[in-house]
């Protein structure tokens, strides 16, 4: 009799524990963020800060990147930056979590560069030119052809 009420004990803790890893993890939404029309150019990684950023361009954006001169026109750019968070699928791995930030720089036809947030702040102790000069300094990834 002890043993049947021991195994019922051992088995109730075992399934209480079960279904509330699962309501806990059920409630949790991996954000996927649509670029659009936009292609990816590359992705960078801040251990420092825990972040990790998307960079989405048009083709204008693409030659703007790999050419000497900035005064490419019609280009657009999305820089999405999210906080870095382990991925619970493979271990030592990191995955997007939140989403912290969303910025834009697009020039116009005469080439003048505008910048703006969609989403979320600037980051601390950072200026519009500095966050500017932050998209420029991407280099496009080159795939195989």
């Amino acid at each position: 009799m002890k043993k049947i009420l021991f195994k019922l004990l051992i088995s109730s803790v075992i399934f209480a524990s079960c279904s509330k890893n699962a309501e806990s993890d059920a409630g949790k939404i991996r954000f996927m963020f649509d670029a659009g029309d936009l292609m990816f150019i590359t992705s960078s990684f801040n251990p420092e800060q825990q972040t990790m950023s998307a960079l989405y361009g048009n083709q204008q954006a693409v030659s703007l990147l790999s050419s000497s001169s900035k005064r490419q026109t019609r280009s657009s750019f999305k820089l999405v930056t999210y906080q870095m968070q382990d991925d619970p699928n493979y271990f030592g791995s990191k995955v997007n979590g939140e989403l912290l930030l969303v910025e834009t720089l697009k020039t116009d036809t005469k080439g003048n560069l505008e910048y703006g947030i969609e989403f979320g702040k600037m980051p601390s102790g950072q200026n519009k030119d500095q966050r500017i000069a932050n998209f420029l300094d991407h280099e496009a990834v080159k795939f195989p052809q």
